[in-house]
């Protein structure tokens, strides 16, 4: 069945993944679709309303022609962005670090650095391709560790950008080598800077030691203030956070963190992320597992609250929600003659992640097994075409009955398990992702009962 019964405490809806709508109905009615005893008439309706399509239909996840259209758009445009795997040495062993070389699927820490020659092939490929932007990031392990080189690559960068275009550089840091010397450098570059901070010093020095096994806190807090009264404009403008989330559940001590040092965080909205809790190297998680289910509820009752009142949410609720009822509130609302979609999967190459020996990935947290190219012979369609098909094959017809077609992300890194897509990982992720779903379009329609522009406020991406 395309639709799903969502109650509130005052209402009673039917979300369509059929037609993107969400429509209020009788309580009576409500119980029928919610159990599925459709009669003919309550069927008729539901057609009528645009629910649901007046014959079966199979929903196209990746046919040939949107893999074609998405191939030729990457041929024609290349990579929206560029990260560099500067390095794969770290000065951190944190220990829900993909690269801790806990997990069975991943690599482990390494001196292993790009070469100058590779990193310079790698930009002139992405200028190879017509663009008005190009974005370059700066990735690790720790890419300050090579200060030097990432000065000789965007000094590169800036001279050999095409005429007419502008160069956009970020890096990702774990703050701890954010000296004097770094930070003029990230403001001469003018690059969007991210410092992985995870919450107060018992959140943060839970997992985040440095490779001495030492605390890292104290250090990285006192680097970001010394680097705010440095240079307070670019600060303020550039500089913003990602936090990972891990167990046992840390959300309200986050969220005071983020308040009580208003000063660092102000009204930046970070990036936040939940640990993926992968197996490790002998089946184990590297992490405790208990409590490993965070309940997001009292931070989306706090973002919800404040919407209903016409109040910006607190920075850390914005984290957590704004993105997804972004996704909710701007969904196009239309029946289509067919349903053809990505299934959330983005064209593999469309961020395109270097690593320190050349080979072109889909992005920084997708096992080596997938590979989208080489610095030395670019895109590798053929390959990425194969991807995509493999995509539509796992995924087969079991999104033509599934309400959250139009909403669910799913992505290969998602599905990859070793040298293949796991059936067993789609299984487990579709059951969170429509869980996690429902949940949200519950949420969302307690806030319109409450106040029908309160989400108004967010814009399009």
């Amino acid at each position: 069945m395309l639709l799903l019964p969502i109650e509130t405490s005052t209402g009673r809806y039917l979300y369509s993944g059929w037609s993107n709508r969400i429509v209020e109905v009788s309580p009576d009615l409500f119980e029928r679709y919610a159990s599925g005893e459709l009669d003919d008439r309550q069927r008729a309706a539901a057609i009528r309303a645009g629910l649901i399509p007046e014959t079966p239909c199979d929903v196209v996840v990746f046919d040939p022609e949107l893999v074609a259209s998405a191939i030729e758009g990457l041929k024609q445009s290349g990579p929206e962005m560029v990260v560099l795997g500067v390095t794969e040495a770290c000065n951190f062993r944190c220990d829900y670090c993909y690269y801790s070389g806990a997990y069975a699927d991943s690599r482990g820490h390494s001196a292993k650095t790009i070469s100058t020659e590779t990193a310079l092939t790698a930009v002139e490929w992405y200028f190879g391709f017509p663009r008005k932007v190009y974005r370059i990031g700066f990735y690790g392990g720790e890419p300050l560790l090579q200060l030097p080189l990432l000065r000789t690559i965007a000094a590169h960068a800036v001279s050999r950008r095409p005429e007419g275009s502008r160069v956009l550089f970020a890096l990702t840091t774990n703050g701890a080598l954010l000296d004097d010397e770094a930070c003029d450098f990230l403001v001469e570059l003018d690059a969007e800077t991210f410092v992985s901070i995870d919450g107060p010093q018992g959140v943060h020095d839970r997992y985040r030691h440095d490779s001495h096994g030492n605390p890292t806190f104290a250090m990285v807090l006192n680097n970001l203030r010394r680097f705010r009264s440095r240079h307070p404009g670019y600060f303020d403008r550039l500089v913003n956070f990602s936090m990972t989330i891990a167990p046992p559940n840390p959300l309200p001590e986050i969220a005071s963190f983020m308040k009580e040092n208003a000063d660092l965080f102000g009204v930046k909205v970070p990036k936040v992320s939940a640990v993926r809790l992968l197996a490790g190297q002998d089946g184990s998680s590297p992490l405790p597992t208990d409590n490993a289910t965070f309940d997001f509820s009292a931070v989306w009752d706090a973002f919800i609250d404040s919407c209903e009142r016409g109040e910006l949410p607190e920075p850390f609720a914005r984290a957590v929600c704004e993105a997804s009822i972004r996704k909710i509130h701007h969904r196009p609302m239309t029946v289509p003659a067919r349903l053809a979609t990505t299934g959330g999967q983005c064209t593999p190459g469309k961020r395109c992640y270097v690593d320190a020996g050349g080979v072109m990935h889909m992005c920084e947290r997708v096992n080596a097994s997938f590979p989208v190219g080489s610095v030395a012979e670019g895109y590798d369609y053929d390959r990425i075409g194969d991807y995509l098909a493999s995509y539509s094959e796992l995924l087969g017809s079991r999104c033509s009955t599934c309400w959250a077609v139009r909403l669910c992300r799913k992505c290969i890194p998602m599905l990859a398990e070793g040298q293949r897509m796991s059936a067993a990982s789609l299984d487990a992720l579709c059951e969170r992702q429509k869980k996690d779903l429902a949940f949200k379009l519950s949420r969302y329609c307690r806030g319109r009962e409450q106040r029908n522009d309160c989400f108004d406020w967010i814009g399009k991406e």
